[in-house]
């Protein structure tokens, strides 16, 4: 029986700090709205675009103009994102013991896999899945079930890997094994939504993901 590694991408296998924030405070001087504190920044990423600047500002009604600005500053950038340390090699190491990757973010599907491409990971995933991919985003398990059901893979063969809450809560959602790594957006604040293993960086996944 073959097992699934579903991956988050920003802040798990892509730094993308650079590109995600410096879109936001771009986005927001430019728009003349203050920028929030670490705090809310940290509990809303990796969000959808529109959910995440809805959250950033419950009080404005629509922030269309936000993310239209937001992806603007991103157009040319894409070169900001860069794999984390090892990332290539565990992507390697996994296809060699014939694991079944899937990329499953909340980004949207052309600037998912022009990022995919830009570090050139993009060939070492089955399947891609972007939040145009499916009707309710992470951290709904709508993302992981598509990706089990694609694969014919059962939930007890598959682990979900990411960084924010939004990962560890679809994973829980979806009834699969979860991976929180320590390093991305969320930090090591990952571990107060439980997830069922902790990682500091990503070598540490070969010996959890037998």
């Amino acid at each position: 029986m073959r097992k699934a590694v579903l991956f988050d991408i920003d802040g798990t296998l892509i730094d993308t700090w650079d590109f995600v924030m410096g879109a936001f405070k771009y986005a927001l001087n430019y728009h003349g709205h203050p920028i929030p504190s670490d705090k809310v920044i940290k509990s809303i990423t990796g969000k959808p675009l529109l959910d995440f600047y809805k959250a950033a500002f419950p009080n404005i009604e629509d922030v269309s103009h936000l993310a239209k600005t937001h992806h603007d500053f991103q157009s040319d950038k894409f070169d900001l994102g860069k794999l984390f340390p090892k990332a290539k090699y565990v992507l390697k190491k996994l296809k060699k013991r014939r694991f079944l990757l899937a990329a499953v973010s909340n980004r949207t599907k052309v600037s998912l896999h022009t990022s995919l491409k830009m570090v050139e990971i993009d060939h070492y995933f089955d399947l891609i899945l972007s939040a145009e991919d499916v009707k309710n985003p992470k951290p709904h398990k709508e993302h992981l079930i598509v990706a089990l059901k694609h694969f014919k893979v059962s939930y007890n063969n598959a682990f979900m890997v990411g960084d924010t809450d939004h990962d560890i809560m679809a994973g829980k959602n979806a009834g699969i094994k979860t991976v929180g790594v320590t390093y991305g957006f969320s930090g090591k604040d990952i571990k107060e939504v439980n997830p069922d293993f902790l990682v500091d960086n990503l070598e540490e996944l070969l010996p959890i993901l037998h």
